[in-house]
């Protein structure tokens, strides 16, 4: 009987020395076979390992035989141990295992095939031969397979647009491999450590074109079946098989080439190619950057990078095919801000990063994920600021990334840098804001105490070394301490990897306690963890970290350097060793701590220090702190005020010097900070309060803005990023003439006759603009834009619309538009988080968006299927306004009843119900410290708030608490 295996199947080739578990006589197909013990584990056996990949697929798009693809796959096999089965990778492939052939290729002898058997747990499909599988020789195997082209965004899938020339839907089909998924595409060893080469041919209709990895080696027709014609490619570097790509679409492109023969193509629908001119510009040059950086060439003769209208991620680094989201590739002038066009650059950089740190040198397992992601990151931003230098982007995407470790890897929930992953369904979940952007801070700071030459020698030899293999985070440090020695930048007393194993093997950051003595002109030092949960116990708080201190005081005023001054460090058995610094200056004079945040901790000073430093921000010499400490102080205040390890009026007093503050970075981090305590007092009483606080600080930088009439230099990216973000906070706290001007703009956009083509919106400030408008509206303002949406050609433009549509005040609008997000026809999938977040953060829409996800969590589930780690982007939303007992019992009993639903997502959901918990306890700790401080901070004459109408204040809201 044909044997047909369907469903989630993963071959593995189980390696299995026991010879004797093999029948005495195997001829008869229909004789009992006698098994040998399951191997049960997630990881391949390294017994048997590919070299080389020949895929053939055949896709059908949308023809007679609807949506599927079919192919063959034969691997040949490298066995490295005497073993009895084979085992591979596939899943959610027909596979008819009676057209499975096995041949050794010395002999040429053909194998016949024993059993077949199917391990779901870990997708693996166990294939036994007859003879046992020799040591050291060579095999080809080939597999049949079929699939369904889903519109999941996972696998090889497909994708759509309309033409509005043709007035027709046109369909495409893409991949997307990252981590486990090209499984779902071919049988595979699918596993980043199983490299191999690949051979690929696509067989397509003739109106499409195919691409994949490596050039176009040929193209034929299909004699077997009409109007396909086979696009053979040339045989590909040794690669991953999550790097494997390929796409078959009606697409255009253009074309630069570079000096050294590597060919770029920017490839997306027709109605877009008029967007991508700049991608165009910035690939060659960050390209021949990186190859300068690196000191390695780009191995591949092209690059090919595709704007795909239906994609999960941001972008995916497939070696020589680089897919992106339209919004991440796509730059229009006209229509595209200057933080979308800086969304493109950064995220071009972020992937041609890969090419080298993922793709040449690729980690071992997905424990050392955060080498691809927090290196590409890191590197993006050097590449961004080479690009770019007007931008100044480089220190605000430092501080950026720093500020929003600070509050995520404060959580006890949170994970090292370096993860144990156990099963491979865990991994999307690390794919978050520790792997990126944590990575990329200590990578950063790495940098800082080598030095430039240690530290770009180092990765320079690592990449060298490894190139084309797979590696630990151990050999990065074995060459980064080898360079650093060499150029005598760190001690040979130390190793990086005793450092920086420190910041990446164990969960969070330390601050450092700072306690002047002002008789003898020093200062002792002491670390601990910092955690956002105030009753942490002592004992779990007594981690330790390698520190590289940096520090000036006012005499000297020396922010330029961030290179290490001192060390605190730990003993053999982890234990922290207190610090004295000595030559400080006296009792009139401040001292700081981790010089342009070059260290990933905070500083907390004594008494006098503060109020050192609190003098000078409030004076006209402010600006002799450097600015990114200016934000460092700010944030380091607020969160020590959070815990309750100082009052929130030094965080106060220090915001108060922002009325004199012109600068982005610092305003970024007070503002980050302050929507948090807005968030917790919206629903409060004491709400009336600090809305007069926030209008208070706000009101002096807005009119210095200009207000949002006045347009700032298009190329001075920081000030474009601080107008818009006055005028976010300006128009919902009614501020100037914020609100007033907006609707004003929006009113005069809607008469235009040709509004699609004729926006009198500045550009730069559209986002708030019209989010205000909506907000101040009604129905008829909300269609309008909708329909805006509907027409625009421009993703990024589209992005910032599907964003301020979610800021109507209506309730029916907002119910209707939540239940459209689950509408792939209105909303694209991939943007139906993005309509949940922006409804579910809003103060009228956060109890819709409760209701709807508590009521419609099946369906929500049934939407992001099969890459559910994504509900993770629902449930953190509305986290973060929650903050009573009843919430937060609420939320885990729906976690406990949909057990299954988050079994993808328990990251998340653990860091989502702790902040609930975070909340809560802020409320009941911080309220009224807070509520004296505002009003004090408001007008210190007038008693706005007498202190018995703010005990009757907090004692309502602690009875609402509980």
């Amino acid at each position: 009987m044909r044997q047909i295996l369907k469903y989630s199947v993963l071959f593995v080739l189980i390696i299995n020395n026991i010879v004797s578990a093999y029948p005495q006589d195997s001829s008869s197909e229909s004789q009992e076979v006698n098994k040998p013990a399951a191997y049960d584990n997630y990881r391949l056996p390294s017994s048997v390992v590919p070299e080389n990949y020949k895929l053939d697929i055949f896709t059908h798009l949308n023809d007679s035989e609807g949506f599927i693809f079919r192919g063959i796959v034969e691997i040949t096999l490298n066995v490295n141990e005497f073993c009895d089965n084979i085992t591979l990778h596939a899943k959610n492939l027909t596979i008819d295992t009676k057209k499975i052939e096995l041949n050794e290729i010395s002999e040429n002898e053909a194998l016949k095939i024993r059993h077949v058997e199917l391990m779901p747990k870990h997708d693996f499909l166990i294939i036994y031969p007859q003879k046992i599988l020799s040591k050291f020789r060579k095999y080809t195997v080939k597999i049949p397979f079929e699939g369904s082209l889903d519109t999941d965004l996972v696998g090889y899938y497909r994708s759509s647009y309309f033409d509005k020339e043709l007035n027709k839907r046109v369909w495409l089909s893409v991949t997307q491999f990252e981590a486990t998924h090209a499984r779902e595409a071919f049988p595979c060893f699918d596993e980043p450590e199983m490299k191999a080469t690949f051979d690929i041919s696509l067989a397509h209709h003739k109106m499409y074109s195919a691409l994949s990895n490596m050039p176009l080696k040929e193209t034929h027709a299909v004699e077997s079946i009409q109007d396909f014609v086979v696009d053979t490619f040339e045989t590909s570097v040794k690669m991953s098989t999550y790097l494997v790509a390929y796409c078959v679409s009606d697409f255009e492109y253009k074309e630069v080439s570079m000096k050294d023969d590597v060919t770029f193509r920017i490839y997306a629908r027709r109605e877009a190619m008029n967007q991508v001119d700049y991608a165009a510009d910035v690939g060659p040059k960050v390209l021949k950057f990186y190859e300068d950086y690196f000191q390695i060439k780009f191995p591949l003769p092209k690059i090919d990078m595709i704007a795909v209208p239906d994609f999960s991620a941001g972008a995916m680094e497939n070696w020589g095919l680089i897919t992106y989201r339209e919004t991440a590739l796509l730059y229009q002038a006209n229509a595209s801000t200057l933080s979308a066009k800086h969304r493109v650059a950064e995220v071009i950089a972020h992937e041609l990063a890969h090419q080298w740190f993922g793709n040449l040198v690729t980690m071992r397992w997905w424990t050392d994920l955060w080498l691809n992601e927090g290196f590409a990151t890191y590197v993006a931003s050097l590449g961004v600021a080479h690009l770019h230098p007007e931008w100044k982007s480089f220190d605000e995407e430092s501080v950026d990334n720093t500020l929003d470790i600070f509050k995520v890897d404060a959580l006890k929930s949170s994970h090292p840098v370096s993860v144990t992953i156990g099963h491979p369904n865990q991994i999307s979940q690390i794919f978050d804001a520790i792997s990126y952007s944590k990575g990329s801070v200590v990578i950063r700071m790495c940098h800082k105490f080598l030095g430039e030459r240690g530290f770009r020698f180092g990765v320079s030899n690592y990449l060298k070394k490894h190139q084309y293999a797979n590696t630990l985070q151990d050999d990065l440090w074995d060459s980064l301490t080898e360079s650093s020695h060499e150029e005598q930048s760190l001690s040979r007393s130390l190793s990086v990897k005793d450092i920086m194993d420190s910041w990446t093997l164990q969960v969070g950051y330390p601050v450092i306690e700072v306690v002047r003595d002002y008789d003898t002109n020093s200062a002792t030092l002491t670390q601990s963890r910092y955690v956002s949960d105030r009753y942490t116990p002592r004992n779990e708080l007594n981690s330790c970290w390698w520190i590289p201190l940096t520090y000036t005081d006012n005499s000297r005023k020396n922010f330029t350097s961030a290179a290490a001054q001192d060390w605190m460090s730990c003993t053999k058995d982890k234990e922290a060793i207190e610090k004295k610094i000595h030559n400080l200056p006296d009792q009139n004079n401040w001292v700081i701590f981790n010089i342009q945040l070059a260290g990933l901790y905070k500083v907390k000073y004594d008494e006098q220090n503060y109020k050192l430093l609190v003098e000078t921000l409030n004076s006209e010499d402010y600006n002799t702190i450097n600015v990114i400490n200016r934000a460092q102080l700010i944030d380091d205040a607020m969160d020590l005020a959070w815990v309750g390890r100082q009052d929130y009026g030094i965080a106060l007093d220090m915001i108060n010097y922002l009325k004199r503050e012109s600068e982005y970075i610092p305003w970024k981090a007070a503002l980050d900070n302050l929507r948090i305590v807005n968030r917790l007092l919206l629903r409060s009483p004491l709400y009336g309060v600090f809305k007069a606080y926030m209008r208070h600080i706000l009101k002096p930088i807005y009119g210095r803005l200009g207000g949002i009439s006045t347009v700032p230099d298009s190329s001075e990216l920081h000030a474009v990023k601080h107008q818009a973000l006055i005028c976010g906070w300006s128009c919902r706290l009614d501020v100037g003439d914020c609100i007033k001007r907006s609707v004003e703009y929006f009113n005069t956009w809607m008469v235009e006759t040709e509004p699609d083509h004729i926006n009198p919106i500045p550009l730069n400030l559209r986002p708030c603009i019209y989010c205000t408008a909506v907000r101040n509206g009604n129905e008829k303002q909300w269609k309008f834009l909708w329909q805006r949406y509907v027409n625009s050609n421009v993703g990024a433009e589209k992005s910032m619309i599907i964003s301020a549509l979610s800021c109507a005040k209506e309730q029916w609008i907002l119910s209707r538009y939540l239940e459209w997000s689950l509408n792939s026809t209105l909303v694209r999938k991939q943007d139906a988080s993005i309509v949940f977040s922006g409804v579910a953060r809003d103060e009228i829409g956060f109890h819709l968006a409760r209701n709807f996800f508590f009521d419609r969590i099946d369906d929500i589930y049934s939407t992001l299927f099969p890459d559910t780690s994504r509900l993770t982007r629902y449930i953190k939303p509305l986290a973060e306004q929650m903050s009573t007992q009843k919430e937060l019992t609420d939320l885990k009993d729906l976690v406990t009843k949909k057990a299954k639903e988050f079994e993808k997502s328990t990251q998340g959901v653990k860091q989502a119900l702790e902040v609930v918990e975070l909340n809560n306890q802020w409320k009941l700790n911080n309220y009224f410290s807070l509520a004296r401080n505002l009003n004090r901070m408001i007008d210190p004459e007038t008693d706005m708030y007498t202190e018995n109408t703010l005990s009757d204040e907090i004692t309502t809201t602690e009875s609402i608490l509980v």
